[in-house]
């Protein structure tokens, strides 16, 4: 089934960062201020209600004080009125109405304040006072020794003190988060200040300044972390900049020597032809023609070879994954190669050794077998071609024992070696390390030996003989399925030797 499509990214919301903050802040705050105001409010609501129920409390406890001094009637009712309290006396089927002269005008003194204990007489036992509450109104009802006392107070002094507090809190509010709103542009200004700088130099690196960095001094904060993010962006940048200017480079030699090795051989070609068709028939011997001929047949295989090796290296830079893949044994396709080299080189000795046979196994790897045949002949004739006349190229066929999941053909030479410094550029397109390129081929056989290698999961290095004759060991090292473990390849080879 075919993989998820990834999402397309979203638009990055750009409302300004300052403006976010401010708002967000003041929005807080004015959460906040709600919430304060309504926390007041309801507990103050609650405390001078619960001081007007213990000021009924006082007055009905007062009443109770009053009859034991043999108080009554109208009189106990006038001492019970005042400062918001109603009161009225039923005894003996008579209603009495207070007047307002209560405890402030009688000489007591007034009801208490919220916190404080009762101001007013009170009596020996305390009387039942039955508290209901209705229509914005407080009542309180007292059965006396004589009859029933209703005391009655009013909410509305209550309400509007909240309502005064209410009006007090929305414009003290309102006014605070203005100011409030004011501050936080000037403060978060100060507090982007970085973000500011960020701009400012992503601006300068847009102008040229490719070498400047934030270098943040806490990169575990947010803003460190941003700055520090920023810093790896511009590193991975330039290092793509030089990695694509490099390529580009590369791309501008290896044309360059493309077009290069293949005029060599097409001007050979068409010198050759120029001169068999200037020629006069009659006076160009035969074994001359033929000569002509060779000669132009070797310079068009020369170009043929070019050619196929550029277009192998496309093919291997193009392709994700080895197609037509099969097991291969490679201690035969090494021997096959072995022998076809041998036919071109007689003066060189060639010996083929495949020790994975004594391990009781068999170096079978999956690869495309015609890209292995080419990866292994041209090592074999990069080996003969450096050996000297009467000298002997070494192939062996073994397992890696730190690694009994993979094979390695190893080929060891008898030419000058390779230095150091340049094991690994010799594995690039067109490098020789001979200043002469007359005779050396294309330089494309080791890059292409290593591409196809790393495309079926192996590599190919380069190093020096193990025994320290002269020369060089090319390893060419595949993955494997069936592994027999044993020496690695390096020391079996120099013990055999």
């Amino acid at each position: 089934m075919p993989a998820p499509q990834e999402p397309a990214d979203r638009p990055v919301r750009t409302v300004s960062l300052r403006t976010r903050v401010v708002v967000a802040v003041v929005a807080l705050l004015a959460v906040l201020l709600v919430v304060l105001g309504l926390v007041v409010t309801t507990l103050l609501g609650d405390a001078l209600r619960a001081d007007l129920r213990t000021r009924l409390d006082d007055r009905a406890g007062y009443a109770a004080f009053l009859q034991e001094q043999g108080v009554t009637g109208q009189s106990l009712a006038d001492n019970l009125s005042g400062s918001g309290v109603s009161s009225t006396f039923v005894a003996g089927g008579q209603e009495y109405i207070g007047r307002g002269t209560g405890p402030s005008d009688a000489g007591p003194p007034s009801p208490p304040a919220p916190g404080r204990g009762p101001a007013l007489p009170q009596p020996g036992v305390e009387p039942t006072v039955t508290v209901t509450e209705q229509d914005g109104s407080l009542t309180a009802t007292v059965e006396l020794t004589d009859g029933t006392l209703t005391l009655q107070a009013s909410e509305n002094e209550i309400d509007r003190t909240l309502s005064v507090l209410r009006t007090i809190e929305i414009v003290a509010g309102a006014i605070a988060l203005v100011l409030a709103a004011l501050l936080l542009v000037r403060v978060v200004g100060v507090a982007l200040r970085p973000l500011e700088r960020m701009t400012s130099l992503a601006q300068r690196i847009g102008a040229g300044a490719r070498g400047r960095r934030l270098r943040p001094t806490h990169p575990d904060t947010d803003l460190g972390r941003t700055a520090q993010a920023f810093d790896e962006m511009l590193d991975a940048l330039e290092t793509a900049e030089l990695a694509a200017r490099q390529a580009e480079e590369r791309m501008r030699r290896f044309l360059a020597d493309a077009s290069h090795d293949l005029r060599t051989p097409l001007a050979g070609v068409i010198a050759g032809s120029d001169s068999l068709l200037r020629a006069d028939p009659e006076l160009l011997g035969r074994a001359e023609r033929e000569e002509r001929l060779v000669l132009i047949v070797r310079q068009a295989r020369r170009a043929s070879r070019l050619v196929d090796d550029l277009l192998v290296m496309t093919r291997l830079d193009t392709a994700a994954t080895p197609a037509a893949a099969q097991i291969v044994d490679l201690g035969d396709l090494a021997d096959q190669e072995a022998r076809a080299v041998a036919l071109r080189r007689p003066d060189v000795e060639v010996a083929v050794r495949d020790e994975t046979v004594a391990d009781g196994g068999a170096a079978r790897v999956r690869v495309v077998p015609d890209d292995l045949r080419r990866a292994v002949a041209n090592l074999l004739d990069n080996a003969v071609k450096v050996s000297p006349p009467g000298g002997r190229v070494d192939i062996r066929v073994t397992r890696d024992g730190a690694d009994p999941g993979r094979v390695a053909l190893l080929v060891a030479d008898q030419g000058p070696g390779v230095p150091d410094t340049e094991r690994e550029r010799i594995f690039d397109r067109f490098v020789r390390l001979s200043e002469s390129r007359a005779g050396q081929g294309s330089g494309l056989g080791l890059p292409i030996a290593r591409a196809i290698a790393r495309a079926s999961g192996g590599d190919v290095h380069c190093g020096s003989r193990p025994d320290g004759a002269p020369g060089a060991l090319f390893t060419l090292e595949l993955p494997t399925d069936r592994a027999v473990p044993g020496p690695s390849a390096a020391v079996r080879f120099a013990a055999q030797r």
